[in-house]
């Protein structure tokens, strides 16, 4: 069944595209992302594909015809060729993006269908062998491109390791051009799924291995009887047992020593993928032998040839006589040269080959050594030993693939002896010690962190058998055996070889392969050789920790659970990785699965923090549908504040309702705490001020005083503009709730939270734009819906009202206690958008000429002086802000009433002052009235002017309108016909010069004064 997630439909946008110049364009400079997870850089060296020299030489001379034409650089013409240039990218990202929807879907299925399944291991190494198979088919996507580039930039770096000379008279490396720009990035990327692929074999192998479902007892037992059946069909052991059923015996009866052949096994099937493969391998021998295919068929043709000239021109010993040997030099004269020409020869005489033919000897040593490397069958290798002429070689190692051999013991002995003697090359001595457990002689030719982890497992494994034998088939073992080290009986203790696994992978980070140990994907195969996922995931979500310290902030997704170190461990580079990071992280939600315990208290959070951290990691690049999935597998603690953290980003109620509708239909979450939670974590993080300022809006002006204002005025300007980042948060986080079906008391509490610490803060302007976008009589009508069965607005007292005392009306009641801060507060700045609406009209009034035929004042004045009148009223109200819900919300409200409103009911003031010449002087009673509204001790306003330090300011204005009320009375008595426009009085009202009088008091006193 497909996963049950969002997609969002992008659409493409159109570019405008500009011609680019011929000219060479400058080196690419690789950036780092900003984001903050970027700390280091961890892209890894293997980005440039280097190609032979004979693959050079074939590419030179199509470059050279094309490099005058435009020197090998892109020419964009149009729109089309940008399209070509910009595809790649828009592949990369979409392959990236399918393969994470791949992983979530598989990943989804997994977790609703193990509720059900008895067999709960099985589901598991099912959807590990899907993550298998996710990674395999990208890596054949990208194979069927850049295999060859792939096998060309293995082969260098093998060449590279391997430290063969070069022949053809050059130390140059056999490659010498690079490969950059889009096919280099995707080779990498070709590798890196493949070790991914190999990685989750190694994990489902390790579940296998390891994982013991149900109770342990029981689990033990069964185990045991399985273990019983397959040693009874194989029989009971005698003289005649052959060595090969021993040993199949040994991986039964031994879990540890299954686990070891296992084991080498996956190293043995992967070394393909990290190494050149075998022809690879044999192609880069013969090109640097300068023989090309006709190496492998001369053998030691330089020191035959050498010694018949020899014999031609001295008289030569019998070979009976081996006293005196000839001296003769090689051609560099540097040693002496062998006079025969059996194998033994070079360490017999103590002499030396020709140069050519130490090349060769060593070629076939690597071409063996590589081969056993890679798992080949020992008739395999036989037939390509015989096939080029090699039948001592053949002899030599062919002892293994006897199968009918009772014991090898002696054979593995004398190959133990012959690597640690003087050896032909190094090579030689670890194909004997690979063979008879001699790690230390193997170890010499080892040149990568899986070569060491081969020869770890293959020596320990021989050593381990021979240690088996010894205990449980002791006459199977030669006397010379016993003094073979082998007989160290630790082998088999699972214990011991733990601690000497984990020192050799310490040993392999600090010594000549620490760049690659210290690879994300290498240091995960560290923990899973160890079986150790646990210790994984608490080691990666430490490291998480310590990067989130490093960071700095206070965003609480991460949780840091101990103090930063003064050096950041090798896990930071995985949690650095996108793909390491995947990796761990739904390898941790599978052993999760497993476990039927709850996580600890001491290791739950560095745990959990790998989660959170690939949660990021996908909200970094968008992909915000899997989101509710993988923090479902989180503590209720800690998916609340993730997903609250991550809900931020999304906008648009589409979106906003799928993921809301996957959060509770899907998930069961607690969307209702985690968007608290989310206004919560903006409030404090973006609303927070040690100190409040004192005047947050700052509405009115001094001016001069005159017949318009009482020496302050209303600002045109004190409206904000514009909203910051913490604004758009808010605002964004309030719209989830219009979303929720029902919950009253929760969306209003939030609502109301918002809009008090907005104003709180002084963002006013973020205050307007919540007033504006969530209007309480729209919210009430929708939530009320499912909380009273009707849409109505439970503020508004006109509407028709439940019997009062009935259970209806109580509800009622509960419902405008609980919306009551954000309807009051609604209606503050509502008051504050009135003044803005009032100032705008009226400046624009008395400050243009009007003609005196103007004689009463437009309708718009009057409007929005009626508007204002209406929005007040709620203000002067004795219960106005002051029937909080908590004590934290008490002293926001009281902070609020003595901070805001006596700078409203000034401007309010001075608004009835400037209405009563232009509009009516009622207004100046009006301001009597309101005057006479704050001295009411039941209101508690005078208390908010005296804490405000503002009475002596309003009283002034109060006085003036007094004052202007006086004037305006004489200025409407009956005018005398001599005295007509001739009183001074009339002078003192006028505001725009000659020419007002007529137009503005003897529009409003003559009309409206009785």
């Amino acid at each position: 069944m497909p996963p049950e997630t969002r997609r969002s439909q992008v659409g493409s946008q159109a570019n405008a595209v500009k011609r680019v110049s011929r000219k060479r364009a400058p080196p690419a400079v690789n950036r780092k992302d900003a984001s903050s997870w970027s700390f280091l850089d961890t892209r890894n060296d293997d980005d440039h594909v280097l190609l032979s020299t004979e693959e050079q030489d074939r590419d030179d001379d199509g470059e050279h015809e094309d490099e005058d034409e435009d020197e090998g650089h892109i020419v964009l013409d149009g729109p089309a060729h940008v399209d070509a240039a910009v595809t790649p990218l828009r592949e990369t990202a979409d392959r990236v993006g399918q393969e994470v929807e791949q992983f979530a879907a598989c990943l989804d299925k997994f977790l609703k269908v193990l509720p059900e399944r008895e067999d709960k291991l099985v589901a598991a190494t099912e959807v590990v062998g899907k993550f298998q198979q996710i990674a395999e088919v990208a890596a054949l996507r990208l194979q069927d491109r850049h295999d060859k580039e792939r096998m060309v930039q293995l082969r260098k770096e093998w060449a590279q390791r391997a430290e063969m000379p070069d022949q053809r008279g050059s130390l140059r490396l056999s490659a010498t051009s690079v490969l950059e720009g889009r096919r280099a990035n995707e080779v990498k990327e070709l590798r890196q799924w493949q070790q991914e692929a190999d990685l989750w074999a190694l994990f489902k192998l390790t579940l296998e291995l390891h994982c013991r479902p149900g109770p342990t007892a029981t689990a033990a037992r069964e185990r045991e009887k399985e273990r019983e059946k397959k040693l009874a069909e194989l029989g009971q052991p005698h003289r005649y047992t052959t060595e090969a059923e021993l040993y199949e015996r040994c991986l039964i009866a031994d879990d540890f020593a299954r686990e070891r052949a296992l084991v080498k096994k996956w190293l043995e099937e992967t070394a393909d993928h990290q190494e050149a493969d075998l022809s690879g391998v044999m192609e880069e021998l013969e090109l640097r032998s300068g023989a090309g295919k006709g190496l492998w068929s001369k053998g030691w043709l330089q020191t035959r040839e050498r010694i018949k000239k020899e014999k031609r021109l001295r008289s030569w010993p019998s070979p009976s006589d081996s006293s005196v040997l000839p001296q003769i030099r090689t051609d560099s004269g540097e040693e002496m040269l062998v006079t025969t020409l059996d194998p033994d020869a070079p360490n017999r005489q103590q002499r030396a080959l020709e140069k050519e033919d130490r090349f060769y000897e060593k070629a076939v040593w690597v071409a063996c050594w590589e081969m056993l490397r890679r798992g080949k069958p020992w008739e395999e290798i036989k037939i390509w030993c015989e096939e080029r002429n090699e039948g001592w070689r053949a002899a030599a190692l062919f002892a293994m693939d006897n199968k009918t051999a009772s014991s090898h013991g002696a054979w593995r002995k004398m190959c133990y002896l012959a690597s640690e003697s003087t050896c032909a090359n190094e090579y030689e001595a670890a194909v004997y010690g690979l063979v008879s457990g001699n790690m230390k002689a193997v170890e010499k030719v080892c040149k990568s962190f899986d070569d060491y982890l081969y020869a770890y497992y293959s020596t320990t494994l021989t050593r381990h058998f021979e240690s088996y034998l010894q205990r449980e088939f002791p006459h199977r073992v030669p006397a010379l055996g016993v003094r073979h080290a082998s007989t160290d009986h630790s082998f088999g203790d699972v214990n011991n070889a733990r601690e000497k696994f984990k020192s050799l992978v310490k040993r392999l980070r600090e010594g000549a392969t620490k760049e690659e140990a210290g690879k994300p994907l290498k240091l995960i195969q560290a923990f899973l050789l160890d079986n150790d996922a646990g210790g994984l995931v608490f080691n990666t979500g430490l490291a998480a920790s310590d990067l989130d310290s490093m960071r700095g902030g206070d965003e609480n997704t991460i949780e840091r659970v101990r103090p930063p170190p003064a050096q950041l461990s090798p896990e930071a580079q995985i949690v650095l990785d996108p793909q390491a990071l995947r990796i761990a992280a739904h390898i941790y939600i599978v052993t999760r699965a497993l476990d039927a315990g709850a996580p600890t208290e001491e290791t739950a959070g560095a745990e959990e923090n790998v989660l959170v951290s690939y949660l990021q990691a996908l909200r970094a690049r968008g992909q915000r549908d899997y989101a509710p999935m993988y923090a479902s597998q989180l503590q209720y603690a800690r998916y609340v504040i993730v997903m609250a953290s991550y809900l931020q980003d999304v906008s648009g109620s589409r979106e906003q309702h799928d993921l809301l509708s996957l959060m509770q239909t899907n998930f069961r979450m607690d969307v209702v705490a985690i968007l608290s939670e989310q206004v919560s974590y903006i409030v404090s993080h973006h609303f927070t001020v040690l100190a409040p300022p004192d005047r947050p809006l700052q509405v009115v002006e001094e001016c001069e005083e005159d017949s318009l204002y009482p020496g302050r005025r209303i600002r045109e300007d004190f409206m904000p503009d514009g909203w910051d980042e913490g604004d758009m948060l808010l605002a964004r986080s309030l719209d989830w709730f219009r979303l929720l079906h029902g919950e009253w008391k929760v969306t209003f509490a939030n609502l109301g939270l918002a809009l008090r610490k907005a104003l709180v803060a002084g963002h006013v302007g973020c205050a307007m734009m919540i007033a504006r976008k969530f209007p309480f009589s729209n919210l009430s009508e929708s939530k009320a819906g499912a909380v009273l069965g009707k849409p109505v607005n439970i503020m508004d007292r006109g509407a028709p009202q439940p019997a009062q005392g009935s259970e209806e009306a109580i509800r009622w009641e509960v419902l405008r206690r609980q919306a009551r801060t954000y309807y009051e507060l609604e209606q503050l700045v509502h008051a504050i958008l009135a003044l803005a609406d009032w100032v705008a009209v009226e400046r624009t009034y008395t400050t243009n000429p009007r003609p005196l035929a103007a004689s009463a004042p437009p309708l718009e004045l009057k409007g929005a002086k009626g508007a204002l009148d209406e929005a007040m009223v709620p203000l002067l109200q004795p219960s106005f802000l002051r029937e909080a819900t908590d004590d934290a919300e008490a002293i926001d409200l009281r902070w609020l009433r003595r901070t805001y409103l006596p700078e409203i009911i000034i401007a309010y003031n001075t608004a009835l002052f400037t209405a009563g010449p232009i509009i009516s002087r009622d207004a100046y009673i009006e301001s009597m009235d309101l005057s006479n509204a704050i001295a009411d001790e039941g209101s508690g306003l005078a208390d908010a002017f005296v804490q405000a330090g503002r009475m002596r300011e309003l009283v002034g204005t109060f006085a003036l309108a007094s004052k202007m009320m006086l004037v305006m009375k004489e200025a409407g008595k009956k005018r005398k016909a001599n005295k007509e426009g001739k009183e001074l009085g009339m002078w003192e009202i006028g505001p725009q010069g000659q020419g007002a009088l007529q137009g503005v008091v003897g529009g409003a006193a003559d009309a409206e004064v009785p």
